[in-house]
C-alpha cells in the first residue's frame, strides 16, 4: 500500500536545498507503485509533480498536488551482440553510478557524461550532454507510464523529440509521460569521443582508453564544478544560447574574444559562461546566492531559503547579459510550485 504523506518537507530532496512543502508526497520503487500513485493522484484530483535526484529543479515554497519521488532501481542487459549491448537502467538509479557501472562492465560510450548530478530518469528529459556527447545519441528506447491513461509505453529516440537540453518530455504534449526506465545502446569495443578541446587537452597524446577518458572527465568536472553534496547547486544554471549566424557574426565583430561553436549551417552556440565571466559575475554573492568562483555557469545557494531569492539573483545576471550582448539567457533547471501555500 502506498505511503502518501501530506505537507511533506522537500528541503533535503533538492540539491539547491530550498525550503519547499509538498501538498502530497509518495516515493515509488516499482512501475506498479508508480501506476498506483498516478491513480491516487487522479482520485485526489491532484496535479502530478515528479522528483528524481532533485538536481535540475528550483522548488518554490509550496508544491501543490502529488509529488511522486521516483525510487525505481536496477540495471540489466536487455540485448547483446558481438559488438553492442543494450542496457536497461531504472529511472531512480544515480546517473554517475550507472556510468561507472557501465564502464566497469566493459560497456562503452557514457564516459563523457560522468559526474553529471541527478537520476537516470532525468537524463532524457534534459537530453544531458557534456564534452561532445549527448544522451540522445545513445538512447535505444525510453519506457514511460502515461499519467493520462495509466498504461506503459515505449518511445524510440526519434519519438523523444530531442534537441539541445530539450525533449518531448518538457513540452506540453509530453509532460504526461513519466519515465520509468531507459535503454542505452553501448559499444563492447573500446570507443572514445575526445573532440572537445578541454577534454583533448587533458588526455595524453596518442590512443587513449575509455577508462582514461572517464578519469579525465571526472577530474575536469571536479576541478571546475562545486560538489552539490557540499555546496548547494544544480550544476549548470543557464543554457548556452543558440543564435542565428548574422547575430553571431555581429557579436564576433563587437567582441573578438567571444567563443562560438557552429551548430549547423544557420545557427551558432554561444558560451553563457564567457559572457557572465566578462561581466564580472564570477564569485559575486547577493541575496544568499552566488556565482561559483570555480565556474560562471554554476549558481551556489549559500544561505537562501526560498526560490524567490534564487530567481531574483538570476534575473540580475540575465538582465546584465541582455544589456551587454543583446542575448537572452534561459535557465536550465525548471521552476515549479508557488511562492505561497494555497
Amino acid at each position: 500500500m502506498l505511503d502518501v504523506q501530506a505537507n511533506f518537507q522537500l528541503g533535503s530532496l533538492n540539491t539547491l536545498r530550498l525550503e519547499c512543502v509538498a501538498e502530497y508526497y509518495v516515493c515509488v520503487s516499482s512501475v506498479e507503485e508508480l501506476k498506483e500513485a498516478v491513480l491516487e493522484a487522479k482520485r485526489r484530483r491532484a496535479e502530478i509533480n515528479l522528483l528524481g535526484g532533485g538536481s535540475n529543479l528550483i522548488l518554490n515554497r509550496y508544491l501543490p498536488g502529488m509529488t511522486i519521488h521516483l525510487g525505481l532501481s536496477g540495471r540489466s542487459v536487455s540485448e547483446e551482440s558481438n559488438d553492442h549491448v543494450v542496457v536497461c537502467l531504472q529511472a531512480g538509479e544515480d546517473w554517475h553510478d550507472a556510468v561507472l557501472w557501465a564502464n566497469a562492465e566493459g560497456y562503452f560510450g557514457l564516459e563523457n557524461l560522468a559526474l553529471i548530478p541527478g537520476s537516470v530518469g532525468a537524463g532524457p528529459v534534459q537530453n544531458i550532454g557534456a564534452y561532445g556527447v549527448e544522451i540522445s545519441e545513445l538512447i535505444e528506447r525510453v519506457h514511460v507510464v502515461d499519467s493520462q491513461s495509466g498504461k506503459n509505453e515505449s518511445l524510440s529516440a526519434d519519438e523523444c523529440g530531442f534537441g539541445y537540453r530539450n525533449s518531448v518530455f518538457k513540452s506540453p504534449k509530453g509532460k504526461h509521460l513519466i519515465i520509468s526506465a531507459i535503454e542505452l545502446r553501448l559499444s563492447k569495443h573500446p570507443h572514445v569521443t575526445i573532440s572537445y578541446p578541454a577534454l583533448k587537452d587533458a588526455l595524453p597524446t596518442g590512443s587513449v582508453s575509455p577508462a582514461q577518458v572517464l578519469a579525465a572527465v571526472i577530474a575536469i568536472r571536479q576541478s571546475k564544478l562545486p560538489d552539490p553534496t557540499s555546496e548547494a547547486n544544480v550544476g549548470s544554471f543557464f543554457k548556452n544560447p543558440i543564435v542565428d549566424r548574422v547575430t553571431a557574426e555581429r557579436l564576433q565583430g563587437e567582441h573578438p574574444g567571444m567563443p562560438q561553436y557552429p551548430v549547423d549551417a544557420n545557427t551558432v552556440k554561444l558560451s553563457a559562461a564567457w559572457m557572465i565571466d566578462q561581466l564580472g559575475w564570477r564569485g559575486v554573492e547577493d541575496l544568499g546566492v552566488s556565482i561559483s568562483p570555480k565556474h560562471a555557469l554554476v549558481m551556489v545557494n549559500k544561505t537562501a531559503r526560498y526560490a524567490s531569492e534564487v530567481i531574483e539573483f538570476s534575473n540580475k545576471i540575465t538582465s546584465s547579459v541582455a544589456g551587454a550582448y543583446g542575448v537572452v539567457l534561459e535557465r536550465e533547471p525548471e521552476l515549479i510550485g508557488t511562492d505561497t501555500s494555497v
